[in-house]
């Protein structure tokens, strides 16, 4: 036998590359085109673009593929105004235009109800009418440092960092005043700046211990009362104090909020704000001028609890982070409205609520689910469907649901009609411009 052991013919194959035109933006943010008679998701495209494409790989039913060139531009693309679009993972719509990205979103959230939830929305759904500046508008940013000791964020697919000269997505303060103060400090592996909206940031540096040591001899070097950097109210590391405070302090929907460096609070404060005028419209709507009975699940710091304070007659706030927790309940301690009248429960909604009169507090045994609004802010993966069953089993007359995922909200939707509930409206909730994140507020009513 001669010669060399014959290789699989695949390994010699190089990457497909094809081109297509882009129908459409789907989930995640890619343009839609075909491959051989199959589905084609390529990032950084437009509807009406036409491109060359190289897959990167390759399933049974679709490909997903990089894009390679800009063969003929569909009429939604703009140049985007971010250096470091394309490279950094961080937005994937910068290159449409600001109506084409809506209608997009808008478009996802009424496919995804279609084909995962088998619910026609289109007479109930309303498309986003932003509240706030497409850029600009975020609140929370975690960078990560690069071989060189530049911070950024990482690199689209990849765990590499592309090292940030600005973020456009931050406020100018970010970028004029607080990333250069980054690096200042002592290099650190990640760092998380969550900013308050009035000046103010917390910092949260991440590291070896041996870390520590150097930030502790720079601060003790500051003017006695001096903070590290003009607005800075907090240096964590760690997740452990090392100067200042721990928290911020929000305000949102005509509320004051505390906030703890490890408890979630939406990254767009003005969307926040219109999420939580929209829903009291909506309630107020459905339920007419009289107080009712809330239900706050997945509350976070309270949000909801608050901005409806002045609308329920009893509200139980339910929470599982121990920080979000502590924060709820200083929240309500210290609202003129919600004081001495909502009740935080510590806890994970789906097994508190279906052992509701088990688990609860004995003074919140015979909460008025029937006549109750939930309100409803799950992490992604949804109520799922045995969440759905429990709440629905528990029966509040009214639902306001937000979503940060369509899909999910489309398969919990179905649930919902199956155990009765209807979908009375909704509308798309454009949290994070310049990206493919779509969140749906939607509001149901038991259908009896």
């Amino acid at each position: 036998m001669t010669g060399s052991t014959p290789k699989n013919a695949a390994q010699d194959e190089a990457p497909a590359v094809f081109e297509t035109g882009i129908d459409k933006i789907v989930t995640g943010g890619a343009g839609l085109g075909r491959h051989e008679g199959r589905a084609a998701f390529v990032p950084l495209t437009a509807p009406g673009d036409r491109v060359r494409a190289r897959v990167t790989r390759d399933r049974k039913g679709f490909v997903q593929a990089e894009l390679e060139e800009i063969l003929e531009a569909g009429p939604g693309r703009v140049d985007p105004p971010c250096p470091h679009f394309g490279a950094c993972g961080g937005c994937d719509l910068q290159h449409l235009d600001a109506e084409v990205q809506l209608a997009a979103k808008t478009d996802i959230v009424t496919d995804c109800f279609r084909r995962l939830g088998k619910l026609d929305v289109g007479a109930v759904l309303e498309p986003a009418s932003p509240a706030g500046p497409a850029y600009g508008y975020r609140n929370r940013i975690r960078l990560t440092r690069s071989d060189t000791g530049l911070y950024g964020l990482l690199r689209r697919g990849s765990n590499e960092v592309v090292p940030l000269e600005r973020c456009l997505q931050l406020p100018e303060a970010f970028n004029d005043g607080i990333l250069p103060f980054l690096h200042t400090l002592p290099p650190v592996d990640q760092i998380v700046v969550r900013l308050d909206g009035q000046g103010g940031f917390l910092a949260s540096l991440f590291g070896q211990p041996n870390r520590l040591r150097p930030l502790k001899t720079l601060l003790k070097q500051l003017p006695a009362g001096s903070p590290p950097h003009p607005g800075c109210v907090g240096l964590l590391f760690n997740n452990l104090p090392v100067w200042g405070r721990d928290h911020l302090i929000l305000k949102v929907a005509d509320r004051i909020f505390r906030v703890h460096a490890q408890s979630f609070f939406q990254a767009n404060q003005a969307e926040a704000a219109a999420v939580a005028a929209t829903t009291r419209a909506w309630i107020d709507e459905a339920r007419g001028p009289d107080p009712y009975p809330l239900a706050d699940l997945f509350a976070g710091v309270g949000l909801f609890t608050l901005a409806l304070a002045d609308r329920w007659s009893t509200a139980v706030s339910v929470e599982s982070d121990p920080h979000a927790v502590r924060d709820a309940e200083n929240n309500v301690a210290r609202d003129h409205d919600a004081r001495g009248r909502a009740h935080v429960v510590r806890g994970r909604v789906g097994p508190l609520l279906e052992s509701w009169r088990e688990r609860a507090p004995a003074e919140l045994a015979d909460f008025p689910w029937r006549d109750a609004v939930a309100v409803l802010d799950p992490p992604r993966v949804g109520l799922g469907p045995r969440g759905v069953e429990v709440l629905a089993k528990l029966g509040p007359r009214t639902l306001v649901y937000l979503s940060c995922d369509p899909a999910t909200l489309a398969r919990d939707g179905a649930a919902l009609a199956s155990a009765g509930y209807v979908l009375r409206r909704a509308k798309v909730v454009d949290m994070f411009p310049q990206t493919g994140h779509v969140e749906t507020l939607s509001l149901w009513e038991r259908g009896d």
